[in-house]
């Protein structure tokens, strides 16, 4: 089984050797390299391209929101495919209701953990976002939506529910409340394995990073309730 490659972005030098430390105990994991700020991190992933990064977002330099920013315009630009495979990124912060936070989610990041998250809840939070699954905090990122409100863009409902077929609308909508993949299988008798070509298709056709790109867009075009 081929380890997932992991870096680690924190201002705090021993948070960050804490997280290694984390990431380099398990079996199915590798640290490839830390940074203390986003120009840093622009550098490292360019370097050695982790699948996954923890992402502090709030840092001198070049903070966590920027980093995301030129992190998918330097991946948008590359020539090669391997290049525009940014890694899935996990924002790191201190405070769990921080406007910080749902600007990340929006720019891209597939997750987020507060940084006095439990062992158990890191290690999960990157297994499940590197294989594409709903992370623990994913509900905590659907009350942030409700805790600070969404401006619903209604006319432009149908720009996305036209892209998808029948069967990717309805997936979509079900993503959009928070169903995990094998919650949608028995919801609409499929097999997991046909939910998660559709996700991927979905995500695909809608230019979307992630499931939490999907909550986020269907809120914004009051396509569900928060």
């Amino acid at each position: 089984m081929t380890a997932i490659r992991v870096a680690v972005v924190d201002d705090q030098r021993l948070f960050a050797s804490g997280m290694q430390m984390l990431v380099d105990a398990q079996d199915d994991m590798t640290c490839v390299g830390t940074a203390a700020d986003g120009a840093e991190a622009l550098e490292l992933c360019a370097a050695e391209r982790p699948d996954v990064l923890l992402l502090d977002l709030r840092m001198p330099v070049m903070n966590g929101i920027e980093t995301l920013a030129r992190l998918a315009a330097s991946h948008a630009a590359a020539s090669d495919a391997a290049a525009r495979d940014r890694p899935r990124v996990i924002a790191l912060t201190t405070i769990r209701r921080d406007d910080a936070v749902l600007a990340a989610l929006r720019a891209g990041a597939a997750a987020f953990l507060t940084k006095d998250a439990l062992p158990d809840v890191v290690t999960a939070t990157i297994r499940d976002v590197h294989e594409g699954r709903p992370a623990p905090t994913e509900a905590e990122a659907l009350d942030l939506l409700r805790a600070q409100g969404i401006t619903v863009e209604a006319n432009r409902r149908d720009e996305v529910l036209d892209a998808l077929t029948a069967r990717e609308r309805e997936v979509f909508l079900l993503v959009a409340k928070g169903l995990s993949n094998a919650e949608i299988a028995a919801s609409v008798f499929l097999s997991e394995a046909t939910v998660k070509t559709h996700v991927r298709s979905v995500l695909m056709k809608l230019g979307l990073r992630n499931r939490i790109q999907v909550v986020i867009t269907a809120h914004e075009r009051g396509l569900v309730r928060a």
